[in-house]
């Protein structure tokens, strides 16, 4: 059998890191005004740039202009799935977002994390350490930017046959079986947004029954595996709506290939 195997290098990746020219743009996304003036005032007396919103409506054109830099949310909101949203902006992998809730116990705080938040914090925290938190989520956003920023001079190999991903450190997964047949409907269409549907078709054929949510779960799975590959798994991207896209350069390369 002639195995295949395929470079790729990822495309250029948009920074999440703040300009130094400029202050932290903060959106508050949490209809009661009176519980956030505290913190609202101790970020804006130490430089950020926050706008408020009571609901998910008001906040969109923000979040569509990209304009914020972190995203604070009540999850309880009065138009929409506050967790929802909570997922897709997490999904979207853009500004981090912080859940401060007025109901921040155990199960809540594991709610708000398992939906992709990065920090969840009660209502009643002290506005100083609201004021550390927000800037250990933006340092930790600029790691990782920095990080992509160098992943965009990578080249990672993945032999499509054996399902080994080598990265350019030269550190080696190797995905399941799925994860493999994920990747490589992703690596044959760089560039292209995939809806669920189409991913569906391609991983099972026409007329296959997965779920979309299936697919979510197996594209998490597989950032994760390739995360653990210096990082490769950045260069597969949500996009609002239910689609990937997978932001690459790819170089298929046919023949025998050593594993």
């Amino acid at each position: 059998m002639t195995d295949v195997a395929f470079e790729f290098a990822a495309g250029a990746a948009p920074s999440a890191q703040v300009p130094a020219h400029r202050a932290p743009r903060v959106l508050w996304i949490d209809p009661d005004s009176g519980a956030i003036e505290p913190g609202l005032d101790m970020l804006r007396r130490h430089g950020f740039e926050v706008a408020r919103a009571d609901t998910a409506a008001e906040a969109q054109p923000m979040l569509d202009a990209a304009g914020a830099d972190l995203v604070i949310l009540e999850t309880a909101l009065s138009d929409a799935d506050g967790l929802g949203l909570c997922r897709r902006l997490s999904e979207a992998d853009g500004a981090p977002v912080l859940v401060v809730a007025r109901a921040a116990d155990t199960l809540d705080r594991v709610a708000g994390l398992e939906f992709g938040a990065d920090d969840v914090l009660p209502k009643t925290i002290h506005p100083l350490e609201l004021l550390a938190r927000v800037r250990a989520l933006l340092r930790r956003a600029a790691r990782h930017a920095r990080q992509a920023a160098h992943a965009a001079l990578a080249t990672w190999r993945f032999d499509a046959e054996l399902g080994y991903v080598t990265s350019p450190s030269g550190r080696t997964v190797r995905l399941s079986p799925a994860d493999s047949a994920l990747l490589r409907a992703l690596v044959d269409r760089p560039g292209v947004v995939l809806p669920r549907e189409a991913l569906v078709a391609l991983l099972h054929g026409e007329g296959g029954v997965a779920g979309g949510r299936s697919i979510d779960a197996r594209v998490a799975r597989l950032r994760r595996a390739l995360s653990a590959c210096d990082g490769a798994g950045e260069l597969i991207k949500t996009l609002r709506g239910g689609g990937y896209l997978f932001q690459a350069h790819v170089t298929v390369r046919s023949g025998l290939v050593a594993a």
